[in-house]
């Protein structure tokens, strides 16, 4: 966690919502960088604790319930041959959560970086493709920092920094995900398992020198309760999250919420809900057929949206890839949004 960036965005307690957080024990740094500590909320009625590991504070309201689910993920060791993690990965077996966790790195990191992997033919890269197109319609940018929620394995935080000259924190509820975006923002290199077949992973460990690393980090946060105060942010990206949260409703609330007057926001879904993610009764649209949306999710979008909202496309490309004979090909409806306190 760098320091400057504790200092500029001064977040606030997630629990209580009102008391910024400060450094109560320091384990571990390395010059602005803390690597090892605790955050406390200075509310007096408060006094929660929030942990930082490996360059990540975990910044959630509920941290018991995010332990018990992530144990495996902040635990994890990262230093182990291929070799030891296939043998891992074929005693667990498929469908447990070490081999779920291995799929999904897979899949993210080819997308975020696979442009940069010398043994890639450059043809990765479709959710920057997805930002650059938002960047575009959005046309001029006020002053100020930029939130990238749900920000994976990173590279769009570091796209934004680097393509807007300006502090960036990239947020996402994946401690795994964020783990490999904090070894390219602190060592310029990435390093994951990408799938081939099955349980067959083949380990991939590339240089990753960004512009844009100075000027970004990466925290552990929810998008429905965001840790920060009121019109924070000039810009919000929220890219392919929405049908990913607890509650969508929340989190473009909370969108709404830290933007600063005149703030943009960005916006992208395909729409691909799941009652593993988001209850039912939380999706916008994917139910109730009968209704006068037909079950459509756009209009349903359109009319809660809590943004004004300046442009949008209603389809374009977004592609993840499971294996090497296998991807999924998503029409991604993208929205550039406004807030109305303007």
């Amino acid at each position: 966690m760098r320091r400057g960036h504790l200092e500029a965005l001064r977040p606030v307690c997630p629990v209580c919502r009102n008391a910024p957080l400060a450094v109560a024990i320091a384990a571990r740094e390395e010059g602005d960088d803390l690597r090892e500590g605790i955050l406390v909320c200075t509310g007096p009625e408060c006094l929660r604790e929030y942990p930082v590991i490996d360059g990540i504070p975990i910044l959630v309201s509920n941290i018991r319930a995010w332990t018990a689910a992530s144990l495996l993920q902040v635990t994890g060791r990262d230093d182990l041959s291929p070799e030891i993690e296939s043998l891992l990965g074929d005693a667990s077996g498929p469908g447990s959560s070490y081999d779920t966790s291995r799929q999904h790195l897979s899949a993210y990191a080819w997308d975020h970086y696979g442009d940069l992997d010398p043994e890639e033919d450059g043809s990765p890269g479709s959710v920057r493709r997805l930002l650059d197109r938002a960047l575009g319609l959005a046309g001029e940018i006020p002053d100020g920092p930029v939130l990238d929620v749900g920000c994976s394995v990173g590279r769009t935080s570091f796209t934004l920094a680097k393509r807007l000259d300006r502090t960036v924190v990239g947020i996402d509820l994946n401690f795994g995900m964020l783990r490999i975006a904090s070894r390219v923002l602190r060592e310029g290199r990435v390093r994951y398992d990408r799938r081939r077949v099955g349980m067959v992973y083949d380990r991939r460990d590339f240089a990753a020198d960004l512009p844009g690393r100075e000027q970004t980090d990466v925290w552990c946060c929810d998008a429905t309760v965001l840790p920060f105060a009121d019109g924070t942010f000039a810009l919000a990206a929220s890219l392919n999250v929405l049908d990913c949260v607890a509650s969508p409703m929340e989190s473009l609330s909370e969108l709404a919420r830290v933007l600063a007057p005149g703030g943009k926001a960005l916006l992208a879904t395909p729409y691909d809900w799941s009652s593993g993610a988001t209850a039912v009764e939380g999706w916008l649209g994917g139910h109730s057929q009968r209704g006068p949306h037909r079950g459509a999710s756009e209009p349903v979008l359109r009319a809660l949206l809590p943004l004004e909202i300046l442009a949008e496309e209603p389809a374009l490309p977004w592609r993840v890839r499971l294996h090497d004979r296998s991807a999924v090909e998503y029409a991604v409806h993208l929205l550039v949004l406004q807030s109305r306190r303007a």
